[in-house]
């Protein structure tokens, strides 16, 4: 017998995939406190993009940018704690 999976209109309408919690949204949606730690994380990073996802209960900021010819992401809570960097490298 096989199985049927409903994925809630919500998720459709927003083009997330199930099960995935990110969620592009306007830079000005990010809190300061994320950008300015993402701009001593990555000194003269220009943020281009941000997604927003939740981990453990916890908002996640996903910031993408480019700083010294390369590509970041740094995910950065509200309050502004670096969680992780990752380069193009």
């Amino acid at each position: 017998m096989s199985r049927l999976r409903i994925i809630p209109l919500t998720l459709m309408a927003t083009g997330c995939a199930p099960f995935e919690n990110e969620v592009e949204i306007p830079l000005s949606d990010v809190p300061p406190a994320a950008v300015a730690a993402a701009g001593q994380a990555v000194p003269g990073i220009e943020i281009e993009e941000a997604e927003l996802e939740s981990e453990g209960g916890q908002k996640v900021y996903e910031l993408f940018g480019t700083a010294n010819g390369k590509e970041y992401e740094i995910e950065v809570s509200g309050t502004g704690e670096i969680l992780e960097v990752e380069d193009s490298d």
